[in-house]
C-alpha cells in the first residue's frame, strides 16, 4: 500500500563503519532491525534481495516474507548473523500499511524511510553520518510508495 509522500522521512549512511578497535564492521539488516528495537517488533515484513534466485538462502528468506510477508522476529532469525547483500530492501507494513523501508545498496550504503520520525532522529543518533535521502534516489524504491519527501 502506498502512503502521502509527506508522512515518509528518510536518511541515508554508509554501511561500513569504522569500529573502536581500529578495524572496519559492515551494519547489516540484523544489526539495524536490533537498532530499531521495539519501533520494529509489529511490522510484518516483505523483502526483495537481487539475485536471490541463485542463492538458496536468499530465496528462502524471500519466499517467507512474500504473501503477507513475516514478523520481524522471524525475520531476524532467517538473517544469518554478519549477512551483507549487495542489494536488498526490507520493506515493514502494520495493517497493510508501508510505515518502514530498509534499503541496502551495493554494498555500501543503507538508505531507512520511515513513516515515524523517531526511527529517523533513532538512526541519526546511531549513525551521526546520516543525511536526508535524495528524492531520485526514493524514486528507485519499488514499494509503491510513490515520491517520499526527504528528511527534515
Amino acid at each position: 500500500m502506498g502512503r502521502s509522500p509527506d508522512e515518509f522521512r528518510s536518511v541515508t549512511f554508509a554501511a561500513w563503519r569504522d569500529d573502536p578497535a581500529g578495524g572496519r564492521h559492515y551494519v547489516t539488516a540484523a544489526e539495524l532491525l536490533g537498532r530499531l528495537a521495539s519501533r520494529g517488533t509489529g511490522l510484518r515484513w516483505k523483502v526483495w534481495i537481487d539475485g536471490a534466485r541463485q542463492v538458496e538462502p536468499y530465496a528462502a528468506l524471500e519466499e517467507a516474507a512474500s504473501g503477507e510477508g513475516i514478523g520481524t522476529r522471524e525475520l531476524l532469525a532467517l538473517l544469518a548473523p554478519g549477512e551483507q547483500f549487495i542489494d536488498a530492501e526490507f520493506a515493514g507494513y502494520e495493517g497493510g500499511e508501508l510505515r518502514l523501508v530498509l534499503r541496502e545498496f551495493d554494498s555500501t550504503g543503507w538508505d531507512v524511510g520511515a513513516v515515524d520520525a523517531s526511527v529517523v532522529e533513532e538512526i541519526r543518533r546511531c549513525f551521526p553520518d546520516a543525511v536526508p535521502t535524495p528524492v531520485d534516489v526514493l524514486r528507485e524504491i519499488p514499494w509503491n510508495v510513490g515520491e517520499w519527501e526527504t528528511g527534515p
